[in-house]
């Protein structure tokens, strides 16, 4: 049963310029504006998209870094793109999938 009453619950619902700099953290190195910015580096919303953008952005480097193999992963990550994108427009948070537990947050 859960307890409604939990204070370890984090409220990620955007407020303000949540979602526009949610939206930025998926346009190359743009998750800078929402690591760097107050107040919106503070918000949970904000530093789940940014952790996603930090850890696209490495995986599409590596992509292109290794031939072959490299560029068919490298559509697994334009995959990822998008459905991060659609999340951080749609407000919802977002975590990759298959390696997004396992990876550790830049944006804590």
């Amino acid at each position: 049963m859960e307890n409604e009453f939990d204070t370890n619950t984090v409220d990620i619902t955007p407020v303000g310029n949540d979602k526009l700099y949610a939206i930025l953290s998926y346009i190359s190195i743009l998750w800078l504006l929402g690591l760097l910015i107050e107040p919106e580096k503070n918000h949970a919303f904000v530093k789940n998209h940014v952790n996603n953008g930090i850890w696209l952005t490495i995986l599409s480097i590596a992509c292109s870094i290794i031939p072959i193999i490299g560029w068919i992963a490298s559509i697994a990550v334009l995959v990822f793109w998008v459905m991060g994108l659609v999340n951080a427009c749609t407000g919802k948070t977002f975590t990759i999938p298959v390696i997004g537990e396992k990876l550790p947050a830049f944006a804590k």
